[in-house]
C-alpha cells in the first residue's frame, strides 16, 4: 500500500507541476501555445487548468498526510522512546562533587592508556 501511495504521490506530483508551468501570468497559458484555436477556447483552458491544479494541489496534500500517518503508525508499533531506553543507563561520577543517588550505577574509572613509546 506504502509503494502504491508514492507511486500515485510521483504522478500527482509531475501533473502538479505540468498544470502550474502550462498557465501563464497573463491569462492565455495553454491558449497561446496551440495558436488561439483551441477546442474549450482561451478563457475555457484557463478555467480547466486552474481547477486543475486546485484538484491536483489537494490531491497531493491529501496523499503526502496518508503516506505520513501510514509511517507513523508502523513505527509508533514498534518504536521504543528513546527516553525510555536511555532512563536506565544513566551514570554518574564522582568527579561531579554532587551527591551520589542511590539508585544509579557508577561508573568506575578505567585505568588511562600509557601511549606506545616510539625509537
Amino acid at each position: 500500500m506504502y509503494t502504491f501511495l508514492v507511486i500515485i504521490l510521483i504522478i500527482v506530483s509531475i501533473l502538479l507541476v505540468v498544470s502550474v508551468l502550462m498557465q501563464s501570468s497573463k491569462g492565455d497559458g495553454m491558449a497561446a501555445m496551440t495558436g488561439g484555436s483551441s477546442v474549450l477556447g482561451g478563457r475555457g483552458v484557463a478555467t480547466f487548468l486552474s481547477k486543475f491544479t486546485q484538484w491536483a494541489g489537494v490531491a497531493f496534500f491529501v496523499l503526502i498526510l496518508a503516506i505520513n500517518i501510514m509511517i507513523v503508525k508502523q513505527n509508533t508499533a514498534s518504536a521504543e522512546s528513546v527516553v525510555k531506553k536511555q532512563a536506565g543507563a544513566q551514570i554518574a561520577t564522582p568527579a561531579s562533587g554532587l551527591p551520589m543517588p542511590s539508585n544509579v550505577e557508577v561508573e568506575q574509572p578505567t585505568a588511562p592508556i600509557e601511549p606506545a613509546e616510539s625509537e
